[in-house]
């Protein structure tokens, strides 16, 4: 059955179509019941248990403050510079510190075990869920279910009911009470914020109590973060990102994540040099690396470190924000001087 389950696909949620609820349903043909009774045999096809899946969906009904919210997420523009300093804030940077000593020992080693820098496991709970300080309020079944019946793309629709069955899965097996199973309104759960596909490919049991607690458990909690990015090509002892100048006649085709060279290429053929005003380490000239342009500045050479930190969100702003927290959670004079 688990071989079943890990064949279900991760997405992320993405722009969405505007049409009234009633039409929705319309176009879907069926009613509430009809559809869970499809889902019920589904679901107890990969070993849910009838009885379990008739309690939890007793009384179902759609949750239209999630649809509601699926259909007007907010576009707009942000520079990088104050998307950083809104989201990677002095205050919340003062709390990191707060917790890294609280939780020193765990995080440590966390770290440890899976070779990932400790101040990015605190730096990526801190930016997800405040330090566990709001993780959601919708339940996971009941907003999972609703954006599966109701979403008016169906690639999108079946990718909400497969992690609507995964879900259903983790919480029959115990590793979570139904009250505790909450999150945001996409279905993301817990300190991490991991989909229930995310959750059965990067949980852990890292205190051996049995359950992969991502939600009240912080030895699980910082465990699951640093295997996410284990899994995801954690390189032990990298930089993530560096803060350059580039020459006023570097070539445009040559920015971008896809295009990869040797840092030693960057320096030697195409000017670059830190921000800092510095010469790029030479330690770093055996390393592959991309040159970026944030909307707003500053360039940046992004290494493989920066490109897995984009696996936990795909978005530049996101990553650089990341490592710019770490750091000055960690007080890592260096590395800020040198980009920010």
């Amino acid at each position: 059955m688990i071989n079943k389950l890990k064949k279900i696909g991760v997405g992320v949620v993405t722009s969405l179509l505007f049409f009234s609820v009633s039409n929705i349903f319309a176009q879907k043909g069926q009613s509430l019941r009809e559809w869970l009774t499809g889902v019920k045999k589904e679901a107890v096809e990969t070993g849910i248990d009838p009885v379990f899946f008739d309690g939890v969906f007793k009384h179902m009904q759609i949750n239209r403050r999630v649809i509601n919210l699926n259909k007007n997420q907010p576009e707009h523009r942000l520079t990088f510079e104050k998307y950083k300093n809104t989201r990677a804030s002095k205050v919340r940077i003062a709390i990191g510190k707060r917790k890294y000593k609280e939780y020193h020992d765990q995080i440590i080693a966390a770290g440890n075990a899976y070779g990932v820098d400790p101040c990015v496991i605190l730096s990526i709970w801190g930016m997800e869920t405040s330090y566990g300080g709001f993780m959601g309020d919708f339940p996971v079944i009941k907003s999972l279910a609703s954006l599966a019946y109701s979403h008016p793309d169906e690639k999108r629709a079946q990718f909400f009911r497969k992690e609507l069955i995964l879900a259903l899965h983790i919480l029959q097996s115990g590793h979570v009470s139904y009250e505790n199973f909450k999150g945001e309104w996409a279905g993301a759960s817990g300190h991490p914020q991991f989909l229930p596909s995310s959750w059965f490919k990067y949980a852990v049991d890292f205190d051996n109590d049995g359950k992969k607690d991502i939600w009240t458990d912080k030895n699980d909690v910082f465990a699951s973060i640093a295997n996410y990015l284990h899994k995801n090509g954690w390189s032990k002892g990298e930089p993530w990102v560096l803060g350059i100048s580039t020459p006023k006649n570097f070539p445009p085709e040559q920015e971008g994540r896809k295009v990869v060279k040797k840092v030693s290429t960057w320096v030697k053929e195409y000017g670059i040099k830190s921000l800092n005003g510095q010469p790029v380490p030479k330690e770093y000239y055996d390393l592959d690396a991309s040159v970026v342009f944030p909307y707003g500045g500053p360039n940046l050479l992004v290494f493989n470190n920066f490109n897995t930190i984009m696996k936990y969100n795909r978005s530049i702003y996101y990553a650089g924000s990341i490592g710019y927290m770490a750091d000055s959670i960690c007080q890592r004079k260096d590395a800020l001087k040198g980009l920010y």
